[in-house]
């Protein structure tokens, strides 16, 4: 016929309880997070609605009268390649009489011959002095620079924010037949 009554009532009780159950744990739950929740940070931020930051008009910024920090440039020395630029080999360059020497690449002289695998010999020197050259010109390069001796120079530097010596390392390396000086 139907569930009695006194078994209806047995499950409105196991449900009452199952959902004070609940109802307790997410209440201990959102008092522990309150428990270990981190302080509010205390450190002032810029509001974007303030209008500190946004104009509409062009404004001149006087570093001296703002708050921030700032960082030293990395990358000091910067530079386009022009007719004053001189390439010696695939790690040195010139440059209006300093000399550079860019860290982290393998110095191949510029009569370097290589060979395939094949046998044929290659003029790698020349290759890999051609392909600095093609990097540097018609591109703006910024260098971090260590002074070595008087107009000479250890240089780390970039173009378009990719290193310069990773670009020059990645070319595929062919086994050294024999160096012309």
């Amino acid at each position: 016929m139907g569930m009695s009554l006194r078994v209806i009532a047995e499950l409105i009780i196991l449900f009452g309880r199952i959902c004070c159950a609940l109802v307790a744990v997410a209440g201990a739950m959102a008092f522990a997070s309150y428990l270990i929740a981190s302080p509010v940070d205390a450190t002032p931020r810029m509001d974007a609605e303030s209008g500190a930051i946004w104009t509409s008009v062009p404004v001149h910024i006087d570093p001296s009268h703002q708050p921030y920090e700032r960082e030293p440039d990395r990358y000091p020395f910067k530079f386009s390649a022009g007719p004053f630029l001189k390439v010696v080999d695939n790690a040195t360059f010139s440059l209006k009489g300093d000399t550079f020497v860019i860290a982290g690449v393998a110095r191949i002289a510029a009569r370097s011959l290589c060979a395939d695998a094949q046998g044929r010999r290659l003029a790698c020197g020349q290759n890999a002095a051609g392909l600095l050259r093609s990097a540097l010109r018609r591109s703006f390069i910024e260098c971090s620079r260590k002074q070595l001796a008087p107009k000479l120079f250890m240089v780390s530097c970039r173009r378009d924010g990719q290193d310069l010596a990773g670009l020059l390392n990645d070319t595929r390396q062919l086994p050294l037949v024999a160096s012309a000086k």
